[in-house]
């Protein structure tokens, strides 16, 4: 499926919540935005959230996991 070539049908799939992010980063850029600044804004957006979301990642589970009374020294 994933080699099979993009249709119009997947650009309406996605456009919505595509346009809704473009549209928010041209209104913050004001009048002057150009297509190339918004998508960089984009994507530098994206990997600010990314940062963001590991941060408040909960964990570690399984093995690694550390409890209060745990005072083996390993």
């Amino acid at each position: 499926m994933k080699d099979e070539p993009i249709t119009v049908e997947d650009y309406k799939l996605v456009s919505d919540e595509f346009f809704q992010k473009y549209n928010y980063v041209a209104d913050r850029l004001g009048p002057t935005k150009k297509a190339e600044d918004i998508l960089k804004v984009m994507e530098s957006l994206s990997g600010a959230v990314m940062k963001d979301r590991v941060k408040e990642k909960v964990g570690p589970f399984g093995f690694n996991k550390k409890t209060e009374n745990d005072d083996s020294t390993d």
